[in-house]
């Protein structure tokens, strides 16, 4: 597996609803990639397809590899793919020119690339939230008891931490606050943290809390380590699958079949792949206040 973003899960995606064919390029450009071995279909065959490069001929992890690209056109006379780009406005489909010895997949165009993006973002947020952990947006400052949060955060802060050592990004120490509690303001604006004693001042505070998965566009776009790629790439195929089912109905009968196998499989797949979530432990604790010595003593 390449790792844990949208191109792997895309293509993943693919694989499973049986519409890619690998090979190896013969030449290529930006904008262009050949296989005069594998791809000797008819005209047009793989227009409105997804291209995936997949390794470059060094096998150094270079562009374009894991980048991936809309099928514009097939040249049959020349075996070749001509490539735009997956977002909207104009540009070059490769960041770097596919050459002879990369590798690739092409996908047909029963599944396009803006489909496959948007049924792993529906799975995504249909797999609940994920842990977030925001620790630059609040500074503690003297004379204030009440920050303003992130508005992220609104929904379900689970921890709060105070940054007990400054100087050191690999070294904050940072210390559990539990008497922490959270005021809340008009709908749409951002809540206020509110502990109810002076913290030392120009300290970072750690918020962990819990939100919908950030939505994914680019191939180099990160899905979170708290979600397991097997069952995103499960979900999205599922729901690939009944979006195809409600497109033709029962012009194919086989689509209830696939449907009823990945159901099958993506129920167990759940209980081996939870998303582990902080318990919301915040407690009323005395007798924790840190020792003046240990803190620039914050104004009165």
């Amino acid at each position: 597996m390449r790792g844990q973003d949208l191109f792997e899960a895309t293509y993943r995606t693919a694989v499973n609803l049986g519409i890619v064919t690998e090979g190896v390029a013969t030449g290529g450009s930006v904008t262009t990639l050949a296989d005069t071995r594998i791809l000797t279909q008819a005209a047009d065959y793989w227009n409105n397809g997804t291209l995936w490069l997949l390794r470059d001929s060094a096998e150094a992890a270079a562009a374009p590899e894991g980048e991936f690209a809309r099928v514009t056109d097939f040249e049959a006379s020349t075996d070749q793919l001509t490539l735009g780009p997956v977002s909207a406005g104009s540009g070059n489909a490769f960041t770097a020119s596919a050459a002879a010895g990369d590798r690739y997949a092409v996908g047909k165009a029963r599944y396009p690339v803006p489909l496959l993006i948007q049924k792993v973002n529906e799975a995504l947020v249909r797999m609940g939230t994920i842990p977030i952990t925001d620790t630059t947006t609040i500074t503690t400052a003297s004379s204030q008891t009440e920050y303003t949060m992130p508005i992220a955060a609104n929904m379900d802060l689970r921890e709060v931490w105070l940054q007990t050592k400054t100087g050191d990004t690999n070294d904050n120490q940072w210390e559990k606050i539990e008497d922490w509690d959270v005021q809340r303001t008009a709908t749409g604006s951002a809540d206020l943290l509110v502990i109810p004693r002076q913290l030392p001042v120009s300290r970072s505070l750690k918020l962990v809390y819990l939100d919908v998965h950030p939505s994914l566009d680019d191939a180099s776009d990160v899905i979170s380590e708290s979600v397991h790629m097997d069952r995103v790439v499960m979900e999205a195929t599922l729901g690939a699958l009944i979006w195809r089912q409600q497109k033709v109905g029962a012009g194919d009968p086989s689509l209830r079949d696939q449907i009823g196998y990945y159901r099958t499989l993506l129920e167990p797949t759940k209980s081996t792949t939870p998303i582990r979530k902080p318990t919301r432990d915040k407690l009323l604790t005395l007798g924790s206040y840190v020792a003046e010595d240990e803190f620039t003593t914050p104004s009165a």
